[in-house]
């Protein structure tokens, strides 16, 4: 375990944790942030873990609970916050907001279609194999996800290519409100995906020491075999499905359930382990640098400017050609005079 920078593990989960807090806190009443958001509150650890491992040029591609893995990628917060106010200068222009979060500059992508973002991880992880590039592609995905069948045709075709990579289940037990013995008589994902072929591995984040030498070995696995690998990972969400509300007025679990899972938050526990090596006021100094940058980020949303109508529609289309793309289509438009199709009974 020598070999754990815990002072920029814990700034990692630090920095995820507190700007789902601070976000939510400014969420209502203000009602600025006029988009859906899927808070990870008890889901800082996967992502703030992968984030020491990550190469420039890797490529991450997410659920819609997303925010830990966009900033795991390195991407900055304050284009983040920007973004879910839906201003010019956030990282997809203000018209993406949470669900569909991007950061291009950063490999990361994000998407609402579920277990869309899923299956496109093939597409990155291909054509880094197929241009010889030693990257890897994490894709992202929760257990209700892995109940569309896209899921098992993407683990498949991996498997076939041998394409580079990591495969994540972050099973929180719900899908929205539904428990997971509800929907599913195997509750086992890493099983299923096994049976491709494929290396597959559970985590649990009773350590997060242990967890973090877990994935040091699957991000060392993937690199060197240059194969796919499938991690099922054992967490859970301590807000709700979307927004910031407390939802236990739903009724599908209970306060005494979340506050079994509190007890072994990720962070405090890594906080623990970094304050036997450094001060607690070294450990503040840390936290308040990374919760003024977030308040900066919020200073910045508010005061920025929307984007222009015409300018987002530019952006829908792409300037430059390929440059092995003889011919492009130009966009068509729907013909409101086209005539109409009525259909006779049979």
């Amino acid at each position: 375990m020598q070999n754990i920078n815990l002072v920029n593990l814990y700034k990692k989960i630090y920095q995820i944790r507190k700007t789902q807090e601070i976000l939510i806190e400014e969420y209502h009443p203000a009602d600025e942030m006029r988009c859906p958001i899927h808070f990870c509150l008890g889901q800082e650890l996967t992502p703030s873990v992968i984030s020491q491992f990550l190469k420039k040029d890797d490529n991450i591609l997410s659920h819609h609970r997303s925010h830990g893995y966009y900033l795991a990628s390195g991407a900055p917060v304050e284009e983040m916050i920007c973004e879910f106010y839906g201003k010019e200068n956030g990282s997809n222009g203000g018209v993406a907001g949470s669900q569909e979060l991007s950061n291009e500059k950063y490999n990361f992508y994000s998407g609402t279609i579920l277990s869309g973002m899923f299956a496109m991880a093939n597409g990155t992880a291909f054509a880094d194999q197929y241009l010889s590039k030693n990257n890897i592609s994490i894709a992202v995905i929760g257990d209700g996800g892995m109940e569309e069948g896209i899921v098992y045709e993407t683990i498949n075709l991996a498997a076939i290519l041998n394409l580079p990579t990591i495969f994540i289940c972050e099973n929180n037990l719900f899908s929205v409100h539904s428990h997971i013995k509800t929907r599913n008589k195997i509750t086992n994902f890493y099983k299923k995906a096994e049976s491709f072929g494929i290396k597959s591995i559970k985590l649990n984040q009773e350590n997060p020491l242990i967890f973090f030498q877990k994935f040091k070995n699957i991000f060392e696995y993937c690199k060197k075999n240059k194969k796919p690998i499938f991690v099922e990972v054992d967490t859970y969400r301590f807000g709700s499905h979307v927004g910031p509300e407390n939802d236990l007025h739903m009724n599908y679990r209970s306060d005494i359930e979340i506050k079994k899972w509190r007890k072994k938050d990720p962070v405090l526990k890594i906080r623990n382990f970094l304050s036997k090596k450094i001060t607690d006021l070294k450990i503040k100094k840390y936290e308040y640098e990374i919760n003024n940058s977030i308040y900066k980020g919020i200073e910045l949303a508010k005061k920025s400017n929307f984007p222009k109508f015409k300018k987002v529609l530019e952006n829908n289309f792409q300037k430059n050609k390929y440059k092995k793309l003889k011919k492009i289509n130009k966009p068509t438009f729907f013909d409101t005079k086209q005539n109409e199709t009525k259909l006779n009974p049979y």
